[in-house]
């Protein structure tokens, strides 16, 4: 006879609420659950439509039906996915993929046992594993590896550390708006599906870790020069690409790696411990302009530093780096929304990095933007914005390293 796995022990019950929240993770309840989600949501969208046709009762007013809607929607997907906590495979079979996908094992670079320094050995259960990657149009060649006419785009894609693989389906846009943009140099884009912590064994500093070999693959393995590499991510993945900055200015001359050439942040997570307060996202003044929910932001902080089983303190300047800046020879370009929950955070991070002498941060804002244009910007209606935002950084690329 089949076994069913037990539910979770509930500390309190006073509200039907925490049954739901208690008993919609697991099956069958979490495919009744979405079915009910999927139905009530069908229902709603007619009624959204002719809402939003009235520019004023739009969220921002500003904002085209397109976008209203585009941001309702995604505001609802999120705020589901939290409550069922969907789990995201990272599998290391290509997939559709194909030969744009690769296995990265950080076992096989020269001198790996002596890669991991620091921060990144703070839990003995989290080792580096091998991880996979997409690479985007296709692989380079050794040659155009080598180039020193183009760049190399390291993007780690965002999710709240929880959701997304750097594939096709996630990362695409984003990689086709680098390639596209006019201006960038931009040759190859290489999209890291590092682990996530809603999976065993991902949290923090699993995807720190990963981060880091896969910055090696590129410099060590495939010879691609480090003033040639830009290191990009939006969301959790500008969180990690803002780690992995500091582990390369406190060990890069230790482990052997240079700092990459330049820096891309698109709306990153600066301080997701204060997401640890359910109510944080709820008292933001730009809550009602923006897709991300208390529940996405809590699910992600508490995954990638968890109450039990973390050996990391959650003020870890590894973890947050909102209020602790940093030396470092690599030029920074943050790109926020004004509509967005993390606006105040981004805009206030990169005052206090261009405070450090030495330090070149550029900071450009989209007026009525939400959030993470640069990986959703198709489906919220901001493609076109977010274009725009990939060419500027590729310019300011062009600029700081023609300026060394």
């Amino acid at each position: 006879m089949a076994t069913v796995a037990p539910l979770p022990k509930i500390k309190s019950i006073n509200t039907l609420d925490s049954i739901r929240k208690a008993t919609i993770t697991y099956q069958p309840f979490k495919a009744l659950w979405v079915l009910f989600a999927v139905s009530t949501t069908l229902i709603r969208l007619p009624l959204w439509t002719l809402l939003y046709l009235v520019p004023s009762l739009r969220p921002n007013p500003h904002w085209t039906l397109r976008q209203a809607l585009g941001t309702r929607l995604v505001r609802l997907v999120l705020y589901q996915s939290s409550l069922v906590q969907v789990k995201t495979p990272t599998s290391l079979t290509p997939g559709a993929e194909k030969s744009r996908f690769i296995t990265i094992d950080p076992s096989s670079s020269p001198r790996s046992t002596s890669l991991f320094k620091g921060i990144l050995t703070s839990d003995p259960a989290i080792r580096p594993l091998p991880l996979g990657a997409t690479w985007y149009p296709r692989a380079p060649t050794p040659s155009e590896a080598a180039s020193t006419s183009t760049f190399t785009v390291l993007h780690l894609h965002g999710g709240a550390f929880v959701l997304g693989d750097g594939r096709t389906s996630d990362a695409g846009f984003a990689a086709k708006s680098f390639l596209s943009a006019r201006g960038a140099a931009v040759g190859h884009v290489l999209a890291p599906q590092y682990r996530l912590s809603s999976n065993r064994g991902g949290r923090f500093p699993a995807a720190l870790q990963d981060a880091v070999s896969a910055y090696t693959h590129l410099v060590r393995e495939l010879g691609v020069p480090a003033e040639r590499v830009v290191v990009s991510g939006d969301s959790a993945g500008g969180n990690l690409v803002i780690a992995l900055l500091r582990y390369l200015a406190e060990f890069g001359e230790e482990v052997g790696l240079e700092q990459p050439g330049a820096a891309w942040l698109w709306s990153p997570w600066v301080d997701p411990m204060a997401a640890r307060d359910p109510m944080a996202v709820k008292r933001n003044p730009r809550q009602g302009t923006d897709f991300l929910t208390s529940g996405f932001g809590y699910w992600g902080a508490w995954s990638y530093v968890p109450a039990e089983g973390a050996k990391v303190e959650p003020g870890n300047e590894y973890v947050g780096a909102l209020g602790k800046p940093f030396a470092t020879r690599t030029p920074i370009w943050v790109q926020t929304g004004s509509a967005e929950v993390l606006y105040e955070e981004d805009k206030a991070f990169a005052e206090q990095m261009k405070g450090i002498d030495g330090n070149t941060v550029e900071c450009h804002v989209v007026q009525h933007a939400p959030h993470d244009i640069c990986l959703i910007g198709h489906l919220l209606g901001w493609g076109d914005q977010a274009l725009e935002c990939a060419k500027r950084a590729g310019e300011f690329v062009r600029r700081e390293r023609k300026a060394v």
